[in-house]
């Protein structure tokens, strides 16, 4: 049996081709898309996920589309105050908003883990903006996931890492919060006199 992948030394993976384990989670007779609905882009689970949250809007269903809607509604944060349901954004090297993804964790170090579809599946990926190079840390954890492959022709200044692309994180606030902080800050500032 080979072992490889990209690995820490005390782990041990198993190299299988992705047929063989595309097939061992479908169940037969089905399609391996045939649960995941609108998840077959970045734009997609994204949507999905924002009107999962009450959020209501159409696109065409790609991430430019999205982008351009998050970006013009939403409030654009840095990177080290995301947290868990913001949108983040990447520049695959047509402009931003070329790929997108949902932060699911914050880590105190600035890395963030983010949920995105890629390659024909869901994916937990990661991204650190202030080492946007590196690929792992001392310790093995992966800090920055590879969002392109390198290629022969790609030019001497081709990005390759989440880190080098991100070029977008938006606080997406549901129109229930929303609508808490309008009614809260309606109360403080009504005037007795």
């Amino acid at each position: 049996m080979a072992l490889a992948a990209c690995s820490t030394v005390h782990s041990h993976s198993m190299h299988v081709p992705p047929a063989q384990f595309r097939s061992a989670i479908s169940r037969p007779g089905t399609s391996r898309h045939a649960s995941q609905g609108t998840e077959k882009s970045a734009a997609g689970l994204v949507e999905k996920s924002l009107h999962a949250r009450g959020i209501r809007f159409g696109t065409d269903g790609t991430s430019l589309a999205l982008y351009a809607f998050v970006s013009g509604r939403f409030e654009q944060i840095p990177a080290d105050q995301a947290r868990a349901g913001d949108v983040v954004f990447f520049d695959l090297g047509s402009g931003c908003g070329g790929h997108a993804g949902l932060v699911e964790v914050a880590d105190a170090d600035g890395r963030l883990g983010f949920r995105e579809w890629r390659d024909g599946s869901t994916r937990h990926s990661y991204v650190t903006p202030r080492a946007p190079v590196l690929r792992r840390d001392d310790a093995g954890r992966i800090m920055n996931t590879f969002l392109r492959p390198k290629r022969i022709d790609d030019p001497p200044t081709a990005a390759y890492f989440a880190g080098e692309m991100l070029c977008g994180v938006f606080h997406v606030e549901t129109p229930l919060a929303t609508s808490r902080v309008m009614t809260d800050s309606s109360t403080h500032d009504h005037d007795p006199a």
